[in-house]
């Protein structure tokens, strides 16, 4: 897991349980719970497509295992040995490399060659993008739904309200914890989750721009003394 991911959340876990008054117990209600847990997972089905769905467990698996995916290193080999034979040994870890591979081994035009490498970039990155989207899109709904269940808490005080007027204030805060539980669940987890993905992001595009502008010069046969010192500036 990366460092600094784990130093925040246990930091912001830190301010949160120095700041709360009382027991956790009263803030951890099971109707909230419920509520917006149960509902935003409901909502991910309900909203996102599920192979979105799985780009997101594949960047947050990643992202906790501490895994870099914007690193031209571990791929300049396979970069310098498509420069020699336009083929490889053994599949790439980069999907993009494999594709460029696929094509030349189909004999494809040079200039179709370049109009396929561009779409499968672009397709690359925005599956990347559409993941951290649909999470940032999702931060909006424990909120909400913590507000639906404020709502539902507070129908039930006041329907109640007659026979338990001595119990009005604690039934009022128990009611008032889903809206603190939503808040949480956006602020305190899937936003800061959705901003590190969004720099993954990026750091996956420029992997994927540097790889597609070191295949163009493949494909443009350029000398290898030129594309090994490509390679070499692109990775310092």
């Amino acid at each position: 897991m990366s460092k600094g991911f784990l130093f925040g959340f246990v930091m912001m876990m830190g301010v949160l349980a120095w700041s709360i008054e009382g027991s956790w117990s009263v803030y951890l209600q099971l109707h909230s719970i419920i509520i917006v847990i149960g509902g935003t997972l409901a909502l991910i089905f309900f909203s996102i497509p599920f192979n979105v769905i799985k780009n997101i467990a594949s960047g947050i698996k990643l992202l906790f295992q501490g895994k870099s995916e914007g690193e031209l290193a571990p791929f300049q080999n396979d970069v310098i040995e498509l420069s020699k034979t336009k083929s490889l040994s053994q599949k790439s870890g980069h999907e993009l490399i494999n594709y460029a591979a696929q094509l030349w081994e189909q004999g494809i035009d040079p200039d179709l060659f370049v109009a396929l490498i561009s779409q499968k970039r672009n397709d690359l990155i925005n599956e990347k993008s559409d993941a951290v989207h649909s999470l940032k899109n999702l931060a909006k709904y424990p909120p909400a739904l913590g507000m639906m269940g404020t709502v539902m808490g507070m129908i039930s005080l006041f329907t109640q309200l007659d026979s338990a007027q001595s119990n009005v204030g604690q039934n009022l805060a128990l009611a008032m914890t889903a809206t603190f539980f939503g808040l949480f669940v956006a602020n305190g987890f899937l936003n800061p989750l959705a901003d590190r993905l969004h720099i993954r992001e990026v750091s996956y595009k420029r992997l994927c721009m540097n790889l597609y502008e070191l295949i163009l010069l493949i494909n443009n046969d350029e000398p290898l003394e030129l594309l090994e010192e490509e390679v070499k500036q692109r990775v310092a």
